[in-house]
């Protein structure tokens, strides 16, 4: 990690791009810099807005943080700077990708961009918004003016749909806005699924941490943990044991499978095509088992844990168990692709355009079926765990075809690397060092890129803890695809492809 405040440049704003920097560069800058230095990065150095987001600083100011991507190198770039007032330069305004976070900087923080934008709601609901508990210990007041008005004009009506919805399905509220059939408009309320996780990370160490942290997003459990330890890993010097890091690999690949194949019976019960969702189950049904007797929990929980992991994968189990799945996998989806009413409803369906992928910072296979070959397994490789890099499969169409064509391929690469894992994997935990400090962590869960931020105080216990799952980065997207000249009924369709959780993005 590099040191903070160190003089350097980047066409003359005080920042440089450091040859042969380690995984993570920190540097300090004046707040004001920040947009224009997000707007150089994006276009001259092709880095992509990973993640923005606050934190109280000790002396009382709030310290705004702008995690950049510098995939061909390899590395992050953490742009931090310090505010005085309730003001901050808007990022948005050059670079979309960050509208959700300055949205959900105002509601946690009270401050806000620097620009007449109207903001949107994103995790405080709006009935008893100013007692709703927040992260930041500021309480300004957050205006109604400064939110974007819910309105419907015209000919046409907004079709309500959730928060409750179909047994099982998280809760989501979806505004359809239509004169009839096609989709005009979407909006989406996630905030009935908000329960402060990050709030409650708080002032915990991170062993207890990580119990609150792998039911953030349940279905990324693996995934959003192995980035918030890697996170702990950097702030407490720590390194992980080889055998530990092969064992979280095949857990990791473990659980990109069952949600691919979990994502297909998805989109076999949104096409009505009810053979095709029973047998996608029943391989689903076959995974979680296989994932109990690898690791001892069906969605893998208790698994990673800082330093390490709790207990070495059962090989035998994994070789015995996995290839017939898989098998059985590879008939339902050639049976899928080769019915025409299947097929059908997928292709030119929820169109993601690869500018739309790149100028969002979409990740995972949503970003790849719109040609963005995104993958921090290989584009960010954090050691021993990234070793062997995986191939990137990617599809140009963006369509759900594309996007399930990309999970199809994603779990043939995942049990090759199971396999090359296994024979190295083992259990192991280090132990974390007590003291202040701060680290960014990733990992590539089933949905794309999940990052992580903590920072620790002189006792070890969380002063600040950032989670942001795949999910908060991919559903900015969807009501993009869901105008893409669809009907009502192509809305589950998209939303299957997506594969996205509202607890992921509700955190």
């Amino acid at each position: 990690m590099s040191e903070r405040g160190q003089p350097a440049t980047l066409n003359g704003d005080g920042v440089a791009l450091l040859p042969g920097a380690d995984r993570v560069q920190i540097e300090r800058v004046e707040t004001a810099r920040l947009a224009s230095l997000s707007h150089e990065l994006w276009t001259e150095h092709g880095a992509r807005l990973a993640d923005l987001f606050a934190e109280d600083g000790a002396d009382g100011r709030l310290v705004l943080r702008a995690v950049y991507a510098l995939d061909g190198e390899s590395r992050y770039l953490v742009l931090e700077g310090e505010l005085d007032g309730d003001r901050f330069p808007p990022l948005s305004d050059l670079d979309p990708a960050a509208f959700v976070e300055e949205c959900e900087i105002y509601e946690q923080y009270g401050v806000r961009p620097d620009n007449g934008k109207r903001l949107n709601r994103v995790l405080v609901p709006p009935h008893h918004a100013d007692r709703f508990p927040r992260l930041g210990r500021r309480e300004g007041r957050r205006l109604s003016s400064d939110y974007e008005p819910h309105v419907v004009s015209g000919e046409a009506f907004e079709f309500p749909f959730g928060p409750v919805r179909v047994a099982g399905w998280e809760s989501l509220y979806m505004g359809l806005v239509t004169t009839g059939e096609e989709v005009l408009d979407l909006y989406l309320f996630h905030w009935h699924k908000h329960r402060g996780i990050e709030r409650r990370l708080t002032g915990l160490d991170p062993d207890r941490a990580t119990f609150f942290v792998e039911r953030a997003d349940g279905l990324s459990s693996v995934g959003d943990t192995l980035a918030f330890c890697r996170a702990v890993e950097m702030a407490g010097g720590t390194d992980v044991p080889p055998e530990a890091a092969h064992s979280r690999a095949v857990a990791l690949e473990l659980e990109r499978i069952y949600n691919h194949a979990a994502a297909i019976a998805a989109l076999c019960q949104s096409t009505g095509l009810s053979v095709g969702q029973a047998r996608s189950e029943i391989v689903l049904e076959r995974l979680l088992r296989l994932n109990l007797a690898a690791f001892g929990h069906r969605y893998l929980f208790d698994t990673v844990f800082p330093g390490g992991v709790r207990r070495a994968p059962a090989a035998d189990q994994i070789r015995a168990l996995l290839p017939p799945a898989l098998d059985e996998f590879r008939y339902v989806v050639d049976a899928l692709l080769v019915t025409n009413s299947y097929v059908d409803r997928l292709e030119a369906t929820g169109i993601v355009p690869t500018e739309d992928a790149h100028r969002l910072s979409l990740v995972g296979p949503v970003a790849r079926a719109s040609g963005q070959a995104i993958d921090v397994r290989r584009d960010h490789p954090t050691g021993v765990g990234d070793d062997p890099a995986p191939a990137v499969p990617t599809q140009a169409a963006g369509d759900v075809l594309g996007r399930m064509r990309v999970m199809v391929d994603e779990v043939e690469e995942a049990a090759r690397l199971i396999d090359a894992h296994l024979a190295e994997a083992g259990p192991g935990r280090a132990p974390i060092a007590a003291g202040p400090g701060a680290g960014l962590g990733w990992a590539e869960s089933p949905r794309g890129e999940a990052l992580a931020w903590v920072s620790l105080g002189a006792d070890g216990r969380i002063d600040r803890a950032r989670l942001r799952p795949a999910s908060v980065r991919n559903w900015r997207a969807f009501d993009d695809a869901a105008r893409a000249q669809n009907v009502f009924t192509d809305i589950p369709i998209i939303e299957a492809s997506f594969w996205l959780t509202v607890a992921g993005f509700a955190r």
